[in-house]
């Protein structure tokens, strides 16, 4: 990508949702001209993206109300980002035309900031689903410790975790799907510290990764590495990846039992009581 000027990951996501800002539209097509792979990629990427849309309409029996939308909630975030940052626009405007020199700069440093910010949320994606992934692979295959703390102690689990993470934790219950929490574990990251909670169903294994992330609210997102799928999402800041050695549509439909347990949309998920004051 260090071929062409100015161009960075952003660009090549907004590719791939189908929207490539006019001003940016020649820098892209001109990379992508002489990357015929990387223009291939971004392409099933796209696919994929279309094929997920389509298979939330059958996987589950009701429909998710529309504040339960995460593509909708995106969409409104994006709808305020722009009006915002529309009308900060506007009135740099103004301070430079009535020669507020210093304010003005002051205003288009706020409108810098953006890319950056995007860019650190693209990096925290990265390093959750990473984190993540490397955790699955380590833990799902262990015959006797595959969890730190069993689902017989799963409110003591449960508290644990929550005290440590610094926010009431949610067990999502699966057992409607064939899934059984067998318990979970601490882990650390570069950020703090994460939970991992870990269900069975015959011999599939299945992981849910969780951890601080201000990325805000951001869309499913698939991705499979040698077998083992995995969708990261993002809200009420905090990241969650979802990992199993399962076809797309059933880990899809996982992922959005588990959303709708954590959003509160129903579900037998399991709040935690607060966490206790003395150190655990």
């Amino acid at each position: 990508m260090s071929g062409v000027r100015g161009l960075d990951e952003h660009d090549l996501n907004a590719v791939v949702d189908g929207r490539v800002p006019p001003e940016r539209a020649a820098v892209v097509e001109a990379y992508l001209a002489g990357q015929p792979e990387e223009k291939a990629r971004l392409q099933r990427d796209a696919e994929i993206r279309e094929a997920l849309r389509g298979g939330f309409a059958g996987e589950l029996e009701e429909p998710i109300p529309n504040r339960l939308r995460v593509i909708r909630l995106i969409a409104e975030k994006r709808r305020r980002l722009y009006w915002r940052y529309g009308a900060a626009a506007a009135a740099l405007v103004l301070l430079v035309l009535g020669g507020i020199g210093g304010w003005a700069a002051r205003g288009l440093g706020v409108g810098l900031a953006q890319p950056s910010q995007t860019a650190q949320a693209a990096a925290t994606e990265r390093e959750i689903t990473a984190d993540a992934l490397a955790a699955h692979r380590v833990f799902s295959v262990e015959v006797r410790h595959p969890v730190e703390v069993d689902a017989a102690q799963e409110a003591h689990l449960v508290q644990w975790l929550s005290k440590r993470l610094g926010r009431p934790l949610v067990v999502p219950d699966l057992s409607s799907a064939g899934f059984q929490l067998m318990g979970g574990r601490l882990l650390p990251s570069e950020s703090g510290p994460a939970a991992q909670f870990m269900y069975q169903k015959g011999n599939t294994r299945l992981t849910l990764y969780e951890r601080a992330d201000s990325a805000g609210e951001t869309a499913f997102r698939y991705s499979e590495a040698n077998g083992i799928g995995e969708f990261f999402w993002s809200d009420q800041d905090f990241g969650y990846a979802l990992a199993a050695k399962a076809d797309r549509q059933e880990l899809m439909r996982l992922a959005e039992i588990i959303y709708r347990q954590l959003s509160g949309g129903g579900g037998k998920a399991k709040p935690a009581a607060p966490p206790p004051g003395k150190p655990s």
